[in-house]
């Protein structure tokens, strides 16, 4: 407080006129005797409130790339393009087959097509013998179909059926048919040749002393599906020797 005091006081006096040209007794003071010693610095001030904000700055320098990000989500596809200009391919192998598909359901029935024509039989050929080489057969009607066991010829396309001894007749045409049939030496024998069970021709035997052959031929008209077999009774005799044999032929076709 003295310091300060003795400040304002030396303020004081040299506050009086001075010439303005620099020769009156002021200018030639002491400076030692007119300066006070350094103050001691005062106590720092409030900071002062935030000022305005500055002017745009100039663009920086351009920095460096960055490192690749990670891959996005897939996005839509996009329209089809241009067909390219590029020549085709090679066809590639075959797949694999695929599995079978349920059955479907049934279509409706179709119209009925128009007539076929009729085969052509004119060199069809038709011939068959049978043979029984099984023990003897005994009935006591003349309706007992005898049935056979082996087939001697039977050329393609030629329906018999060993088990019923039927021909079924295949080719419309003339045919002929023979027969014969070995009889026990204990009894008689009838035999009977027949279409479509009805009796064509016979034979028999009444001698029941020894055995005996009943034969018997036809010459018989079938038309597609008629069937031919021999039908006995009494007792035939068989056995591995075929005693007993059925033959027909196509002799003509219609």
């Amino acid at each position: 407080a003295l310091l300060l005091g003795n400040s304002v006081n030396l303020r004081a006096s040299v506050t009086g006129p001075v010439a303005s040209d620099g020769d009156g007794p002021a200018s030639q003071a002491c400076p030692m005797c007119c300066q006070g010693p350094a103050a001691i610095p005062g106590i720092p001030g409030l900071p002062g409130s935030v000022g305005q904000p500055g002017s745009k700055g100039e663009p920086g320098q351009k920095g460096d790339i960055g490192s690749i990000g990670p891959m996005g989500e897939r996005g839509a596809a996009g329209p089809q393009g241009d067909e390219g200009i590029g020549q085709p391919g090679k066809i590639g192998p075959r797949g694999v087959p695929g599995v079978v598909g349920p059955t479907g359901e049934t279509g409706v029935k179709g119209q009925k097509g128009e007539p076929g024509e009729a085969p052509d039989d004119s060199n069809q050929r038709v011939a068959f013998t049978v043979v029984r080489t099984s023990t003897s057969d005994t009935s006591t009607s003349n309706d007992y179909r005898l049935p056979f066991q082996a087939t001697e010829t039977l050329l393609p396309g030629t329906s018999f059926d060993l088990e019923t001894g039927t021909f079924t007749c295949g080719v419309p045409g003339t045919y002929v048919f023979m027969f014969s049939v070995c009889k026990s030496s204990t009894s008689g024998l009838y035999v009977f040749l027949r279409k479509n069970g009805d009796e064509v021709v016979s034979g028999g035997s009444d001698d029941s002393s020894h055995y005996d052959q009943v034969s018997g031929s036809a010459v018989v008209v079938l038309q597609r599906g008629d069937t031919m077999y021999l039908t006995m009774g009494g007792r035939a005799h068989s056995n591995s020797w075929h005693y007993t044999s059925f033959s027909g032929f196509l002799l003509y076709p219609e």
